[in-house]
């Protein structure tokens, strides 16, 4: 049983994660954990009546318990269950704590939520749970997405770093569960690949087993963001997988805030796995 966690506010982008989710589980049974969570700033209550305090909680609760039928009615399957869980702290604290009182293999979640800034990479919620949680995978649907099965997946390495067993293992899982085809990417930087890169190659060729897998070394003929945005679009592909690492190509990807400094937006569901080393 594969057990996801899958924060909303929502949103329609938050649905469209949630659609997307059940979706790509369809034939596996599944515990979904159904969050909302909304920090209780106490400087914002004052004033405030304890019965108008003491109201939030149960509509937060019915308003959560309603899009689990909502989706129920819309995607129903024998394979999958729904908990919903409400949190009055931020998102950030929320996920730690349900990872360390839930079993979670996967957080699902949004591009963005209800407040929208276009030029930002992520919403600022998606991006501090990147940045934060260490311990769980993060798969970001873009706003708006329709699901399709994932046939093509890209995952792109400098070989720079070693990759642990757990990483290589989430992306086998990815790969061999949706009979998907895992092409790796590299970005030339002009020279050979050194001995580390090498044998960090060598081991990752080890590691893929059990699919068709290629390995792409590509020039860097302009930006590495539209590098990589170029090869999803020529190849079709249905999702992008990264580790974040420090002084990584997300790292810098998802600390700077403007799209067109650099380039990028995923426009495909985009897999972040932790550095937990």
């Amino acid at each position: 049983m594969k057990h996801i966690l899958i924060p909303t506010d929502f949103s329609d982008n938050a649905w469209s994660a949630l659609v997307y989710a059940v979706k790509l589980y369809k034939y596996e049974v599944c515990q979904f954990y159904l969050l909302y969570a909304q920090p209780l700033d106490p400087s914002s209550l004052y004033g405030l009546s304890d019965i108008y305090i003491k109201s939030i909680m149960p509509q937060s609760s019915t308003q959560l318990q309603e899009l689990k039928q909502q989706i129920i009615d819309s995607d129903g399957n024998a394979n999958h269950s729904f908990e919903t869980i409400v949190k009055f702290i931020g998102l950030k604290n929320a996920v730690t704590e349900c990872l360390i009182d839930k079993t979670v293999d996967l957080i699902i979640m949004g591009t963005k939520g209800a407040t929208k800034n276009k030029l930002l990479f992520f919403g600022s919620n998606t991006t501090h749970l990147v940045n934060k949680i260490k311990n769980c995978p993060i798969l970001i649907i873009p706003d708006q997405f329709d699901f399709r099965p994932i046939k093509q997946i890209v995952f792109s390495t400098d070989f720079n770093r070693f990759y642990s067993e757990d990483e290589i293992k989430t992306i086998n899982d990815f790969t061999y569960d949706n009979n998907a085809v895992l092409r790796v990417i590299n970005i030339q930087t002009g020279n050979p690949l050194s001995q580390i890169q090498q044998y960090n190659l060598s081991s990752l060729k080890k590691g893929f087993q059990g699919f068709e897998t290629h390995y792409h070394s590509v020039p860097n003929y302009d930006k590495k963001a539209e590098v990589i945005t170029s090869f999803i679009d020529d190849l079709d592909i249905d999702l992008l997988i990264m580790v974040n690492y420090k002084h990584s190509l997300l790292e810098r990807f998802i600390n700077e805030p403007v799209i067109k400094k650099i380039g990028f937006k995923p426009h495909v569901p985009f897999l972040v796995i932790p550095d937990n080393q």
